[in-house]
């Protein structure tokens, strides 16, 4: 296994594989890994960095493997973690993970949302990511029967919620659901941001 190209993709991808009882690592090239966990797969590819970063880790996890293993929190920090090689440790620093198209942070407000809708009334439910940009996502979202959607921002200093609704929603039920996203909003921004 040639890991000197890209050592905080090798690293993110041993973590990942210890972590994942009973994984199988395949490396496809220099910058691109599976991580295989019986018929799922995580797949792993160094990439050009964004906002700043110098490198992004793009990971696909269709199966939700990395959330369901608890590894997002490890993941966020694991330059933190290094000890004994500062080229490896600056490495890490300097590269942002993207996950299904959303850096970790962005990952952990979307579930801080789900959460904090789920608290505010039960007649929320998650449909679909509709769109993922590394700091925004667009989800659609359920009112009962009433489908709309909401445009999350995560900035650095605070994260920004926006619903969308057609021209025929039912007013009184869009007020009540734009009432909700304003606690939401204040909810993880107090949480995630304070």
């Amino acid at each position: 296994m040639k890991t000197e190209e890209y050592p905080a993709l090798a690293y993110i991808v041993n973590t990942l594989a210890k972590a994942i009882a009973g994984s199988k690592v395949e490396q496809k090239s220099a910058g691109e890994y599976v991580v295989r966990d019986g018929n799922d797969e995580v797949l792993l590819k160094h990439g050009p960095g964004v906002n700043g970063s110098s490198n992004a880790i793009l990971i696909t996890d269709k199966r939700s493997i990395i959330f369901s293993e608890d590894l997002l929190e490890p993941l966020q920090n694991l330059h933190e973690t290094v000890r004994g090689n500062d080229v490896l440790k600056a490495a890490l620093k300097d590269s942002i993970i993207i996950i299904n198209g959303l850096d970790i942070e962005t990952d952990f407000v979307f579930q801080a949302v789900k959460d904090f809708l789920d608290q505010v009334s039960n007649s929320y439910e998650f449909m679909q990511i509709v769109e993922a940009d590394v700091t925004k996502i667009g989800a659609g979202f359920k009112f009962g029967k009433h489908i709309f959607r909401l445009n999350i921002t995560n900035e650095a200093d605070k994260v920004l919620l926006e619903p969308r609704f057609v021209a025929s929603f039912d007013e009184n039920i869009q007020k009540t659901i734009a009432q909700d996203i304003i606690k939401v909003q204040l909810a993880v921004n107090k949480m995630l941001k304070a």
